[in-house]
């Protein structure tokens, strides 16, 4: 994606990069003021991302006017176009607040996508995979924790851990990139301070273990709560060996 014709406009976020969402962070730094509005249109969503379509003569659309830094601009763009992919947007301007303002807006926004729900504002933390998905991944954990060998128990479990890869693979992607591959976007998860202090936190040193791909058996991944990237590989291999291999089992 190319930047905007006129990087010295602001800015109007109506999804991710909105305060308060997941990619806020990528621009803080770089933002002066922000002012919330709303701007004419309605709300679509395509796999978990939000896409406005505009028109006067439809509802009012909530969302944050984001003006950069003086001389940021280009650098704020170029975060902003790192996350966003071109064959899903397209920039367009819209008169905000007596500004006008670059906007994403959705290319083919009828294909492939539903009406929101609450069709006047687009938030991240409604999304069923970071609620619900996640309230059944620990009620099918409680449930089957004790599976002694028992296998419709340990495909529940299996059933629970895709599951919750799929939030995490979402938030990854929400966060971190709409354009890279899966395992580049969930690595990123490795340089949170958050996730390395719940490793300390909860996987102690005499609990270190192993597991090989069932694809490539000489591939190994050890979990370890010294190193979040190392064991971030780890989880993400049981995840694919839960997912690909033929036949149900667990992490040695």
């Amino acid at each position: 994606m190319k930047r905007p014709n006129n990087i010295a406009l602001p800015f109007f976020a109506y999804g991710i990069f909105k305060p308060g969402q997941l990619c806020f962070f990528r621009i803080r730094d770089l933002v002066e003021e922000t002012l919330e509005c709303t701007v004419g249109g309605f709300l679509k969503e395509r796999d978990g991302i939000p896409l406005l379509v505009l028109g006067n003569n439809y509802s009012r659309i909530k969302g944050y006017l984001i003006r950069f830094r003086p001389g940021k601009e280009d650098e704020a763009y170029d975060r902003i176009m790192l996350i966003e992919p071109d064959r899903v947007y397209s920039w367009g301007v819209i008169k905000v607040s007596n500004s006008d303002a670059n906007v994403l807006v959705g290319r083919r926004a009828n294909r492939g996508s539903f009406d929101l729900e609450h069709f006047d504002e687009w938030d991240g933390q409604t999304d069923p995979f970071f609620k619900e998905g996640l309230e059944e991944v620990e009620k099918m954990l409680r449930e089957n924790i004790s599976f002694d060998g028992e296998y419709r128990a340990l495909l529940r479990l299996q059933m629970a851990y895709t599951l919750l890869w799929s939030a995490i693979e979402r938030y990854a992607g929400l966060k971190y990139s709409l354009k890279q591959e899966p395992t580049q976007k969930v690595l990123n998860i490795a340089k949170e301070k958050c996730f390395a202090d719940a490793l300390q936190r909860i996987v102690q040193d005499k609990d270190k273990r192993e597991v090989f791909s069932t694809i490539d058996p000489k591939d190994k991944y050890t979990l370890d709560p010294s190193d979040p990237e190392k064991s971030l590989r780890y989880y993400y291999q049981v995840r694919s060996n839960t997912v690909h291999r033929r036949g149900p089992g667990v992490a040695s």
